[in-house]
């Protein structure tokens, strides 16, 4: 069992590495995001799938080493916590693996919350510059609306002049 243990905290450890990794390049998204930078927008995202591949390879082997040690512990698989293996394993060991939970369970709660304000963020834009566009070629007002539901052009509508015509 301590093999698996300690196999447990070098995965902890990969998996906060990459978390780390993850919350830098979120914060960068948000930096690029409010200073309207999206041509480098992709690049982070590019970069953020990078680190998020890395992490389910990790959580793979993460989930089939907790496998191991739910019949070591005979808990079963879904009632075994770090808590409850911390609680069973030796003084080092358990010190270990609970240094570990409390250093992920903070930068997982900061990932999240980056990541939710950089989604709403992401939306509050697309709401401005669905309602900018819509403003430039008035599309609020039906007989200026040239498409019709399939997406299709209705030349047949009367068309009135906005700032822009709709032509594109």
């Amino acid at each position: 069992m301590r093999q698996s243990i300690s196999d447990l905290c070098a995965i902890l450890k990969e998996q906060k590495a990459v978390l780390t990794n993850m919350l830098t390049l979120s914060e960068e998204e948000r930096q690029i995001i409010v200073s309207g930078q999206s041509d480098k927008l992709e690049g982070v995202i590019r970069l953020e799938m990078k680190e998020l591949g890395k992490l389910g390879g990790i959580e793979k082997r993460r989930m089939l080493l907790m496998q191991t040690i739910a019949e070591e512990l005979c808990i079963p698989e879904l009632e075994l916590t770090v808590s409850k293996i911390a609680e069973r394993a030796d003084s080092d060991e358990s010190e270990a693996i609970r240094k570990l939970q409390e250093e992920l369970t903070p930068l997982l709660e900061q990932h999240s919350a980056v990541n939710k304000e950089n989604r709403s963020l992401i939306k509050a834009h697309v709401e401005y510059s669905q309602t900018m566009l819509e403003l430039l070629v008035g599309v609020d007002d039906p007989l200026n609306n040239m498409y019709g539901g399939d997406g299709r052009s209705t030349p047949d509508k009367k068309r009135t002049t906005g700032l822009y015509d709709g032509h594109a």
